[in-house]
């Protein structure tokens, strides 16, 4: 009897990891589509098509993350992860980090009211979005990362201009945006390949769950 109920205890906390830090499937299409934003945005010019794509980007991820977690991962009911003190303060920090940015680069805007436009308060928009964002459903540092540039890179998009790609240091890059610009597709790989293994590990789980609703089923 305590085997089981040790193992229930142990399943319960793995499966309560896809409601929050292990996204999955989630997660190798947020890499993706920083490695999208980031190519597209570094290499072509910025048309209202592309500012579009860019824009659309994270709103996608985002929606087909709480798809997944809900209609998959979490498919046997929603059992919320409890958060740590550490990953409590880290994801603080980052929330905070966001914050001051958007505050920043709205005060910045408004005290040059009069050069407004349409692509400034796109900008500010997403920038704000950010901070909603990495408040709800980025929660691990990498997914705020990666969830950062997604739309940083759309937001500097509707101002006419995009991160660049590690290609062009070549052509005199400033060593620290030299760094910034190989930061963010090292964080999508990384983002790719844990998503990679937190999706291999949730196969022998739910068949595990299955299992033992079907014996509950059965008595």
């Amino acid at each position: 009897m305590r085997e089981k109920l040790d193992e229930l205890e142990s399943l319960t906390r793995e499966y309560a990891r896809y409601s929050r830090s292990a996204g999955g499937l989630s997660s190798v299409l947020g890499g993706a589509c920083c490695l999208l934003a980031y190519l597209l945005g570094g290499l072509l010019p910025p048309t209202p098509a592309l500012r579009i794509v860019l824009v659309a980007l994270p709103l996608t991820w985002l929606l087909a993350r709480r798809g997944m977690e809900r209609h998959y991962y979490q498919r046997f009911g929603h059992v919320e992860e409890q958060e740590g003190a550490v990953e409590r303060r880290t994801h603080r920090l980052c929330i905070g980090a966001a914050l001051l940015v958007a505050v920043s680069v709205t005060v910045s805007a408004l005290s040059h009211g009069a050069r407004l436009s349409m692509g400034v308060v796109a900008y500010l928009a997403l920038a704000w979005l950010l901070v909603l964002a990495g408040w709800r459903w980025l929660r691990s540092p990498l997914d705020f990362v990666v969830g950062t540039f997604l739309f940083c890179q759309a937001a500097v998009s509707c101002a006419g201009f995009a991160y660049p790609v590690m290609g062009t240091v070549a052509a005199g890059l400033d060593p620290p945006m030299a760094l910034l610009a190989l930061l963010f597709p090292l964080a999508a790989l990384l983002l790719i390949a844990r998503g990679v293994a937190d999706h291999r590990r949730f196969r022998p789980l739910c068949e595990r769950l299955l299992q033992l609703r079907g014996k509950a089923g059965a008595a």
